[in-house]
């Protein structure tokens, strides 16, 4: 393998960002479960020992009865934060792109571990006192929302990852991100029922903390700035200028040859329909899980620890046998995983036993390599220069407009409870099928600018054997 292969392969921003997704899967069901305790019998007045029987595995009529009344309340709740905190952390992101380009990718990785560590410290001080409303949770979000939150630490580490890494292997890069997320998810998600059940939710709390700190020293320390050439005069005073916006906005939006402002319009409006789906579900797929079959915390963690080892497997093996040995291009096989993610939604929407469930993972194997893909097109129809621009637009858009989500679900799962708790699933369905159009509709339209009806397909396979014989050589 080249030197320079070698070098882009290097474990660096791969450690924050595996910190984070770990203290998140870690903390969150622990969050949501902490929440509608203190929602039962704070807001709602009832004893602390009927709302400690909420979501035991087999729970007698009026433990049944109580969850119903509970749920729409701590989904209110669980709502707010996600706005907040999404909101917020979108608009830092719009300023914090372009302002990257010039003043380099590091401080803007360092921002939000800060702001992370700070909502776990606080979420800790708000466990500890029993007294406090489920309401001051949404307090403990602010520092996450003004330091940028996800948005900025995960378009700043694709920035980096872009600088870092030449076209040939960038592709590769993606795939060790996209692991590290994924098994982020899965450490996080196993380990957190059983470490709560013998411990507390501040022990919890305070182990995420722990972890947002080790990122953030280790990013410190360890990872060096992908920007040679980076200003050091006006950094405060060039973060919040308008101009900023408005750079990132025309990159975006400049037209270009060959519908590549088509196809790149078309990828943002895919990844944020997709997390809409992603934020929206999963706000309220525990609380389904829990109303429709009685999971305990316990399951609920095992059950998506299984779907991410599926992912994990899924996406691996379709990343290289699909795209790598085959040479399946982008384009078909963001169509793939958009069938992949539609059977899953269909399947949990349709399940009326809860051994149907554990299907579901299965059915969905492959949505997985749905955003590398987007990504990997995106930076392949753009030149490099414009690529970090567009990356932070993409990142702003999936998560500003991803904040939709929690409140689009949480509506409908609160509106269908009594009916059918699992509505939400067949609006996630319908959304997959749209974006099932946009991708024909980018297949055909690339397809239709060249001469050959199959060379868009062609090109994209040979430009993957041109980088394969680059590397091999």
């Amino acid at each position: 393998m080249p030197r320079h292969t070698f070098r882009s392969l290097i474990i660096n921003v791969e450690v924050p960002l595996f910190c984070w997704f770990f203290a998140f899967m870690f903390s969150d069901p622990i969050k949501s479960n902490l929440i509608i305790f203190r929602t039962c019998y704070l807001t709602l007045g009832y004893s602390k020992t009927e709302c400690a029987l909420l979501g035991s595995q087999n729970p007698d009529d009026q433990t049944a009865n109580l969850e119903k009344v509970v749920q729409p309340f701590a989904a209110v709740t669980g709502m707010m934060n996600t706005v907040v905190e999404g909101f917020c952390s979108s608009i830092v992101c719009l300023f914090v792109g372009p302002w990257s380009d010039r003043f380099g990718r590091k401080p803007i990785i360092v921002a939000p571990l800060i702001g992370y560590f700070l909502y776990f410290v606080l979420t800790t001080i708000f466990s500890l006192v029993e007294t406090a409303s489920p309401w001051y949770s949404v307090i403990c979000t602010l520092p996450v929302g003004l330091s940028g939150g996800i948005p900025s630490l995960f378009a700043a580490i694709l920035c980096h990852v872009t600088d870092s890494t030449s076209q040939e292997n960038r592709g590769m890069k993606m795939g060790v991100i996209e692991c590290t997320i994924f098994l982020g998810i899965v450490l996080g998600t196993v380990s957190s029922s059983y470490i709560f059940t013998f411990t507390s939710y501040e022990f919890v709390f305070s182990l995420g903390a722990i972890c947002c700190l080790v990122g953030l020293i280790f990013t410190i320390y360890c990872i060096p700035e992908s920007i040679a050439n980076q200003e050091s005069e006006g950094k405060i005073k060039e973060l919040f200028r308008v101009s900023n916006i408005n750079e990132m906005v025309t990159t975006t939006f400049k037209k270009r040859d060959n519908y590549v402002r088509f196809t790149v319009l078309c990828c943002i409006l895919m990844i944020t329909l997709s997390t809409i789906t992603v934020t929206g579900g999963g706000s309220v797929m525990f609380l389904f899980l829990r109303e429709q079959f009685h999971w305990s915390l316990q399951k609920y963690t095992l059950f998506a620890a299984a779907g991410s080892v599926c992912q994990i497997l899924g996406t691996i093996s379709a990343v290289y046998v699909l795209h790598k040995v085959l040479k399946i291009p982008e384009t078909v096989l963001i169509l793939v995983a958009l069938l992949s993610s539609l059977n899953g939604a269909l399947m949990m929407g349709l399940a009326h036993s809860y051994w149907t469930v554990y299907f579901v993972p299965l059915a969905k194997l492959l949505d997985g390599i749905f955003g590398p893909m987007v990504r990997s097109l995106v930076s392949k129809v753009l030149p490099n220069e414009e690529i970090g621009k567009v990356f932070a637009s993409l990142t702003a858009c999936q998560f500003f407009l991803g904040i939709v989500g929690s409140p689009l679900y949480t509506l409908i799962y609160n509106d269908t409870i009594s009916t059918s708790p699992g509505f939400f699933n067949f609006v996630t369905a319908g959304i997959y099928i749209f974006e099932i159009c946009v991708v024909i509709g980018v297949i055909v339209v690339r397809t239709v600018a060249t001469k050959s009806p199959f060379e868009v397909l062609i090109n994209e396979s040979m430009e993957d054997v041109h980088l394969d014989d680059e590397v091999d050589s």
